[in-house]
Parts: structure tokens; C-alpha cells; sequence
């Protein structure tokens, strides 16, 4: 490119949130078109950057940057971002920077950009100092690179870096990106309806940030987009909301994707789908068969994540339509529901914990007497062979011996949850739901449900598995959001070959229905002005209708699932960018 690309992002090198997966998903395409004309600014946070980045000496041009800065050089940590294809990293540790200059800033903000922090919350110094300092370095930077300088900022934790080159008349055009907006996201946080919101009002009310508690963050957030000479969003939904909330329209939807050439082949995701089977299955026998007997042999597999937001995530629908689904499927059909949501916890419960242990050692010994079986029978002499049956006889009794003490009766269904929460159950909202609508994994439940609140990574005390493997096993994810901007939950889901529903509510899902597709295994659930029965019913129908297709034909759509997720490559996508950035060398 004929430009110098830098990308201000909090995430950048520090992962917390979205937009770590949107930068480092890239990556791959961004380095193929800038190579080391490009680099990725973020916060220095020692505990992450000591896995995300390798320091090394800064090239004269960034070191000359960082002299030119006046800060102590030992603040800046250059080096290979390595979650993100070895791009060039800067993380700026700005604490020191925040204690003595924060209320400069605020007061500069406050009387160029009228940006009101006099009660912000705790959290807003960090990120606002931090961004200053960024633009301070960029500022610096552009005397010394042989190209013209562009900054792309994200969200408003990165706009002190907009704002900073625009106070100070710095020729470097600014790319403003929003993921959400701080009021949008609050609104819909407390309880209210952000879509609603949106669709029902041309503006926002003066005190309506001030009540919500976010009016620092969401006045940072709007002088960023009024004040960077390209603003945009990551999809239409984040656009409609920022031209009430903002009252600015973007001018470029950059719609975020993944990275195709990162992800398994078809192939090597119906590898890894094999031996997590085997794992979800040893686990699925461990928690049930102790109870009763059930076969989960070719039974579907329904799938939920996300923070725990249950109103917004659509928890509640997904539970409350598995209820209705339970009464609908004949006899004899059993479906699995996982729910994974991390909680707070303390540890797995002991109740499970035993069964595990005893399941696996029955496996085990069984394993051990076919074995010695199967050695006997083909070492013993022609004359004892009648011994045979003596050996058999011994080896079922010891099964049924064991099988016995696995199965001894309980008084107890299978535990909803297999892990004592930091707080009681009957405070929980997935439990409390589960039992409202009477899920509750009796043997006479069609539909049984884990909420594993959790974490999945290998090495965990039960699942063993991470969340890519399970994705891999799943029949289909469902995402069921009244509120989320854009959402990778859906298209990663797709990616593995797994079935994937989301909301009209979504930005993803709301792209999705642009497209068109007669054939897709990526589905928008259209839930915008429903009322929750009709919602609820919208998405069990759907269910019902996924566990009545054969193999194949769920093969068919899971394959359909991930050509769709491939539409969203961002060798496509990244097009949108680069147009941004365009614009902004054009308008500068």
C-alpha cells in the first residue's frame, strides 16, 4: 500500500473483549497487503503482553518517534504481536502518564470537544490517558515515516488518539470505528430494548446518558465519530444506532469476517469432531448413566454460549423453546442442550466427580477383562478350553458387579449444572429457567441439559475439550440475541461445520438476510417485533424440524453452514477498510 497503517486499538495485545478477535482475524490479510508498514498500538498490561508479544529493538523511524515523544523510552514495548501473524506491536504503559496529566486532559477535552468526565467512573482515566499518549506518538511518528500516516482508532476507548490529532492540527487522517455504542449497549444492559430504542426515537434526551451512568464514555465516543475524518461501523444495526445516539451516520460499514485460511479444512474438522466425540461421549456416560439408561447414539446436539447476559443473549429463549421442544418430540427421541456460559464457580461437585471416577474405572477394568479374555482364548491348550466359559462367567459377574455399584439408586436426576457456583443455585438465572419449564434431566425429559458455566479448555477438571471441538460436534448453534451489534458467536459456529441460527437483531444476522441465499445452513431467526410466545414458538418449530432431518441431510446443511461462513472471508471483507482508508487521504 502506498501508506502507512496505524491501528490504535485497548485490545491490541491485551485481550478482554470483541475486537482482540476482530484485529487478530485479519491480521493475516492486513500483513499480506502492508507488511511493515503497519502498526498495531494497544495498552502494555504485563500479564497479557507477556503472552502476546516478543519484544525486540523498534526500527530508527519508531525509535525516533518514541524520542521525539519526550516520555521515558522504557514505557514503549515494541515488538511481534504473536497471536496476530507477527505484526509490529507497540504497547504503551501510559500509568504513569494518566497520574500526572489525567486532568489536563479531561480539561482539554472538556473545552475543545466539550467532552463532560466530571463524574466519570473509575474506569475511564486508564484508556482516556492511554489514547492521548497513543496520538502523541502518532503525532511524533509521521515526521519520520517515508509514507503518509493513517490512524484507525477503535471503539471510544481508543478516540483520546482522534482527538489528540485533531486539537493539535496533525495532518494524519482518522478512521473512527465503532463495535457498539457505550448507550446502546447500556440501555440494553439494564434491561430495556435497545432496537426499540432506536426505531422509536430520532435522538437521545440530554439526560439520558447521565442516568445511565455512561456520559464521559458515550461524550468521548461521539466527538470521536464527529471529529475523525472517516467514521464507521461494523454493521447496519451499530449504524442505525449511531445515528440516533450519535447523530452522526457512518460513512463505511467495515462488517467484520474471520480468516478462512487459519480455519481447518472440512476434513480436519470432521478429524478433530471425531476424537472430541469421544471425549464429549466418555463425559455424556460418566454424568447420565449413573441415573438411567439413555442413548445419545446419533442424537442432536444443541448449543449455546456467550457472556452471561441472559435477557440479551437470548438465554431465555433457547430455554424456554427447548421446553416447548421437549413436549414435541415423540417418544424415544432424546437431544442433548449445552449451555456454556462462564459463572463463577468453585469446583466440580462432588456427587460428579464421583461418578466420573467410577465410571472410568469400570471402563477400565472392562477394558482389562476383554483383554485377558481375548489373550485366554487364543493361549489356552485345546484340552482346557472348557476353561473358557469358567473365565467368561468370572468376567460378567465383575462387570455386573460394577455396573451394579455405578447404578446403585439415587434419589437425584443428573445435576443441571455439574459445578458448585460461587453463589446459590436458586440464584441463578439458566437453572431457574431450566426448572420453569421443566427441564430438569428426569428420565422422562426427551431433552437433557448441561449448563456447563465454564471455560472450555483442555486440561479442564471434566469436558476435557475447547470450545473449537465442541463446536465441532454440535448439530447447530443457537445465538438467539435481542441485542448484539454483530456477533461471531453464529459464523464461528458455522465455521466448524456446525448448523448456526441468530436473530434479526443482530448485525450478523441482519447481513445475512441481505444476502439472499436460497441454500444456507446459517439462519436468521426473525424475532424483531414478535412477542417472546411467538419467538419462543418461531425457534422450537425450528428445532423440531433439525431433529427430524436424516444424517445426510444434516451433513448437507452443516456443509452449507460453512460455505456461507466462507462468504465472510476477509480477503472479501477487508475491501471496506481499505475504502475507509481511502477516503480519509482523499478528505484530508
Amino acid at each position: 500500500m502506498d501508506y502507512f497503517l496505524v491501528e490504535v486499538s485497548y485490545e491490541a495485545g491485551n485481550k478482554v473483549g470483541g475486537i482482540w478477535t476482530v484485529i487478530t482475524s485479519k491480521s493475516s490479510t492486513i500483513k499480506n497487503l502492508f507488511g511493515d508498514n503497519y502498526l498495531a498500538i494497544g495498552f502494555y498490561n504485563p500479564s497479557q503482553a507477556a503472552i502476546e508479544i516478543v519484544e525486540s529493538d523498534p526500527p530508527d523511524f519508531i525509535l525516533n518517534a518514541i524520542n521525539e515523544t519526550g516520555m521515558d523510552r522504557s514505557i514503549f514495548h515494541f515488538g511481534n504481536w504473536i497471536q496476530a501473524n507477527n505484526l509490529n506491536l507497540l504497547l504503551i504503559d501510559s500509568k504513569k502518564f494518566e497520574n500526572s496529566k489525567i486532568n489536563d486532559i479531561r480539561t482539554e477535552f472538556w473545552e475543545k470537544f466539550k467532552i463532560d468526565s466530571l463524574n466519570s467512573p473509575g474506569d475511564y482515566n486508564e484508556p482516556l490517558a492511554w489514547s492521548y499518549l497513543a496520538g502523541i506518538f502518532i503525532a511524533a511518528l509521521s515526521k519520520y515515516t517515508k509514507k503518509k500516516v493513517v490512524c484507525q482508532a477503535h471503539e471510544w476507548l481508543s478516540a483520546g488518539a482522534v482527538l489528540y490529532l485533531k486539537a493539535n492540527k496533525v495532518a494524519v487522517p482518522t478512521v473512527f470505528t465503532i463495535h457498539a455504542t457505550v448507550l446502546g449497549r447500556a440501555i440494553s444492559y439494564s434491561g430495556g430494548d435497545t432496537i426499540n430504542f432506536i426505531s422509536s426515537n430520532s435522538q437521545v434526551p440530554a439526560d439520558m446518558p447521565y442516568r445511565y451512568g455512561v456520559a464521559a464514555k458515550h461524550f468521548t465516543e461521539k466527538a470521536g465519530a464527529m471529529n475523525a475524518t472517516v467514521f464507521t461501523a461494523v454493521s447496519d444495526t451499530v449504524a442505525d444506532e449511531a445515528e440516533v445516539i450519535l447523530e452522526k451516520k457512518p460513512d463505511i460499514i467495515t462488517i467484520n469476517g474471520i480468516d478462512i485460511k487459519n480455519l481447518p479444512t472440512i476434513d480436519e474438522v470432521n478429524s478433530i469432531k471425531r476424537g472430541a466425540l469421544e471425549k464429549l461421549n466418555t463425559f455424556l456416560s460418566a454424568y447420565f448413566l449413573p441415573y438411567y439408561d439413555v442413548d445419545f447414539t446419533n442424537a442432536p446436539i444443541f448449543f449455546t454460549s456467550g457472556r452471561y447476559e441472559f435477557y440479551d443473549k437470548g438465554f431465555d429463549l433457547f430455554i424456554d423453546a427447548l421446553g416447548m421442544l421437549d413436549k414435541l418430540l415423540p417418544e424415544g427421541k432424546n437431544l442433548l442442550a449445552i449451555i456454556t456460559v462462564p459463572a463463577g464457580t468453585i469446583g466440580p461437585k462432588d456427587e460428579v466427580v464421583a461418578n466420573y471416577l467410577t465410571y472410568l474405572s469400570v471402563q477400565s477394568q472392562i477394558s482389562r477383562d476383554v483383554k485377558s479374555f481375548d489373550e485366554a482364548a487364543l493361549t489356552l491348550p485345546t484340552n482346557k478350553l472348557s476353561n473358557i466359559d469358567k473365565i467368561y462367567s468370572k468376567i460378567l459377574m465383575d462387570a455386573k458387579m460394577m455396573i451394579k455399584e455405578l447404578r446403585r439408586p439415587r434419589p437425584t436426576n443428573p445435576p443441571l449444572c455439574p459445578f458448585v457456583l460461587s453463589y446459590p443455585e436458586s440464584n441463578d438465572a439458566i437453572i431457574n429457567e431450566l426448572n420453569k419449564v421443566g427441564l430438569q434431566n428426569s428420565q422422562s425429559n426427551k431433552v437433557k441439559v448441561i449448563f456447563y458455566p465454564k471455560y472450555l479448555v483442555v486440561g479442564d477438571e471434566l469436558l476435557n475439550l475447547t470450545y473449537n471441538e465442541l463446536l465441532s460436534t454440535v448439530t447447530s448453534g443457537f445465538f438467539l440475541s435481542k441485542y448484539e451489534p454483530f456477533g461471531y458467536t453464529p459464523l464461528e459456529c458455522a465455521s466448524y461445520l456446525s448448523i448456526s441460527f441468530t436473530t434479526s437483531n443482530s448485525g450478523f444476522g441482519r447481513y445475512i438476510q441481505k444476502l439472499k441465499l436460497t441454500e444456507r445452513g446459517i439462519f436468521a431467526e426473525d424475532i424483531e417485533g414478535s412477542g417472546k410466545d411467538e419467538a419462543v414458538k418461531k425457534v422450537a418449530l425450528d428445532m423440531l424440524q433439525l431433529t427430524n432431518l436424516d444424517q445426510d441431510d444434516l451433513f448437507n446443511m452443516k456443509t452449507l453452514a460453512r460455505k456461507t461462513a466462507e462468504i465472510f472471508d476477509w480477503e472479501n471483507l477487508i475491501s471496506n477498510y481499505l475504502k475507509a482508508y481511502e477516503l480519509s487521504l482523499n478528505k484530508t
